[in-house]
C-alpha cells in the first residue's frame, strides 16, 4: 500500500511518477526478444486509441500488450509470494486512482489498448494524468468503479465521487466505441474528445511509434530534465527530440531500453541497429566503467571511497586528456587507461616530486610513485603519507592506478580500450560509454525515482538496479547525438 505524508510535498509529487511507472510495468509485462526485427500482428502506431489523445503531454505511454500475456509472464517468472505482492501493488495503485473492480478481474474488462499521458499542473502539487483504455463490449463504467449507484452512460462526462476514499481520477467518460477516458482534470477529457477532429495532431508521435511498431509497450517523452546524461546543459535538444523507452522482460528482470530519436534529423531505431553494448570487461566484473570525458560523471566517482589526492590525480588526467580515456573501478580501486602519446607521465604535475621505483617485465615498465613528508600543523610536526600511485607503461598505453595492475589483465583492458576508441579519432567528437553495476551505490538523478518507489512500497517492492549502460555518440555535421541507455532492474530481493 502507499505510504503518504500529506505535509511532504515531495511525496505527493512523486505519487504520479510511481503510479505511472508501475502501470507501465504491469501493462508492458510481456517477455520479448532483444531483436529489433520482431514480428507482430498488431501495429502499435495504428491503434485507434491514438485518436483520443490531446496534445502537449509531458509524458506518453502506450501499450497493446494482451492481459493474458501479462498474467502468464508474472506466473511463469515469479514465486507465489511475489505474485501476491504484485497483486497488492496493483490493487494499491487502482485504489489510489479510484478504481474498484469489485468481483471483476482486470483481464475480463481490459481489451488490450492503453495510453497514459501526464501534464504539468502549476496550481497543484501533483501532475495531472489522462488515462485511456479500451474495455470489452459487454463491460461499462460500473464494472470499473463499482459504486453503490449505477452511473454508466455512454458519451456523458461523469464525476467520480467516493466518500472518505482516495480517488485521484476525478472524471470518467465512455465513448460509443468502448474506450474509457478518465482523468484528474476535466479539461483534459474535453480536450481529448475535441482532438478527434484535429488532423495530423499526433503526426510526430505516430512517426516515432511507426519506427517501433513491432513493440508492445512504449514510453515516450521529450522532458529531459531528470536525465543527467542527456539534458539541455549538455546538448541543445529540440521539441522534436524524443526519448523512447521500451519495456522488455527477461526472467525476473525488467530491461528498460531508451533511444533518443528525431524524425526530422533521420535519427531513428535504424541508427541503433549496430550499437554494440557488449563489454569485453564483463568478464572482470568492474563495478564502474566510463570511457571518454569524466567531468560530467563525477557523481558516480563520489561513490568510490578514495582520498582527495587520488581524486585530484583523476581530475588532472581528465583535464589534460579530455577524451579517449577509460576509467575503471571496483571495490574502491580505480584505474585510468589512455594513449601515452597524448600525455607523457612526466607531464602529470601532481606526481612531479614523488619518489619513483621502476621494474621492467615482458616489455612493460612498472613504476611505483610514493611520497612521505613532514608537515607542520598548529605547531606540531606530523608525518604525511600519500597513497601510492602505480603506473604500467605498455607500447602504446599508460595504466595509472591506486593499486598494482594484475599483469594478466593488461591485454584484456588494452583490447577494451582499443575497442571503445574504434574510429572515434576520425569520426566522433563525442564518443562516451558508461557502465554501472550492482552493488555500486548509484545515487544520481537518473535513478532517484526508484528510491521513492521503494519508500512508498516499503516491505512489498524493492526496486534495485543491477546494471546501467549508456552510449552517447556525435559527429560533425550531426546536430543530435546518438543516445542509447539500458537499465536492468530487479523488483524483489529474492
Amino acid at each position: 500500500m502507499f505510504i503518504v505524508k500529506n505535509k511532504n510535498k515531495m511525496n505527493i509529487k512523486y505519487l504520479t511518477v510511481i503510479t505511472i511507472l508501475f502501470l507501465c510495468c504491469i501493462f508492458g509485462f510481456e517477455e520479448t526478444s532483444y531483436s529489433l526485427n520482431k514480428i507482430s500482428q498488431n501495429d502499435i502506431s495504428e491503434l485507434k486509441i491514438l485518436k483520443y489523445l490531446p496534445k502537449d503531454s509531458k509524458t506518453f505511454f502506450i501499450s497493446n500488450t494482451k492481459s493474458s500475456k501479462i498474467t502468464k509472464a508474472i506466473r511463469t517468472n515469479f514465486e507465489i509470494t511475489n505474485q501476491d505482492k504484485f497483486i497488492l501493488v496493483k490493487n494499491s495503485i487502482l485504489a489510489y486512482l479510484g478504481v474498484d473492480l469489485g468481483t471483476n478481474k482486470l483481464e475480463d474488462i481490459y481489451n488490450n489498448e492503453l495510453a497514459i499521458t501526464t501534464y504539468d499542473n502549476k496550481e497543484k502539487e501533483i501532475d495531472d494524468v489522462l488515462i485511456i483504455f479500451k474495455i470489452k463490449e459487454n463491460k461499462d463504467i460500473d464494472d470499473i468503479l463499482n459504486l453503490p449507484n449505477k452511473v454508466d452512460e455512454p458519451d456523458k462526462l461523469i464525476k467520480i465521487s467516493r466518500e472518505n476514499k482516495l480517488n485521484y481520477l476525478k472524471y470518467i467518460y465512455r465513448t460509443n466505441d468502448n474506450y474509457i477516458i478518465t482523468s484528474s482534470n476535466k479539461t483534459l477529457i474535453l480536450d481529448a474528445l475535441q482532438s478527434i477532429n484535429i488532423e495530423n495532431k499526433y503526426i510526430s508521435f505516430k512517426e516515432v511509434l511507426n519506427k517501433f511498431k513491432n513493440e508492445h509497450a512504449i514510453f515516450l517523452t521529450n522532458n529531459f530534465k531528470t536525465n543527467e546524461l542527456l539534458n539541455k546543459k549538455n546538448y541543445p535538444l529540440r521539441k522534436e527530440d524524443y526519448l523512447v523507452t521500451l519495456f522488455n522482460f527477461k526472467g525476473k528482470e525488467i530491461i528498460l531500453k531508451s533511444y533518443l530519436v528525431n524524425n526530422n534529423k533521420n535519427l531513428d531505431i535504424t541508427s541503433y541497429k549496430n550499437m554494440d553494448t557488449i563489454n569485453i570487461l564483463d568478464k572482470k566484473n568492474y563495478q564502474l566503467s566510463i570511457y571518454n570525458n569524466l567531468l560530467d560523471s563525477n557523481k558516480y566517482l563520489d561513490n568510490i571511497e578514495i582520498n582527495s589526492f587520488e581524486k585530484d590525480i583523476i581530475k588532472e588526467l581528465n583535464n589534460k586528456l579530455k577524451y579517449n580515456l577509460l576509467f575503471l573501478s571496483s571495490d574502491n580501486n580505480w584505474l585510468v587507461i589512455y594513449d601515452k602519446n597524448y600525455l607523457p607521465i612526466e607531464n602529470i604535475k601532481l606526481l612531479e616530486d614523488f619518489n619513483k621505483n621502476s621494474l621492467e617485465n615482458n616489455n612493460n615498465i612498472y613504476t611505483k610513485y610514493s611520497k612521505d613528508e613532514l608537515i607542520k600543523e598548529e605547531n606540531i610536526i606530523k608525518q604525511s603519507n600519500y597513497k601510492k600511485i602505480f603506473l604500467v607503461e605498455t607500447e602504446n598505453l599508460n595504466f595509472i592506478s591506486n593499486t598494482l595492475v594484475n599483469e594478466g589483465d593488461i591485454d584484456l583492458i588494452s583490447n577494451e580500450f582499443f575497442s571503445l576508441r574504434g574510429d572515434s579519432h576520425a569520426k566522433y567528437f563525442l564518443n562516451k560509454k558508461l557502465n554501472l553495476r550492482n552493488p555500486y551505490s548509484i545515487q544520481s538523478k537518473n535513478f532517484s525515482y526508484f528510491e521513492k518507489i521503494n519508500y512508498f512500497f516499503r516491505n512489498v517492492i524493492n526496486v534495485s538496479i543491477i546494471e546501467f549502460k549508456a552510449i552517447i555518440k556525435q559527429s560533425i555535421p550531426e546536430t543530435v547525438p546518438i543516445y542509447y541507455a539500458e537499465t536492468n532492474l530487479k523488483l524483489f530481493n529474492n
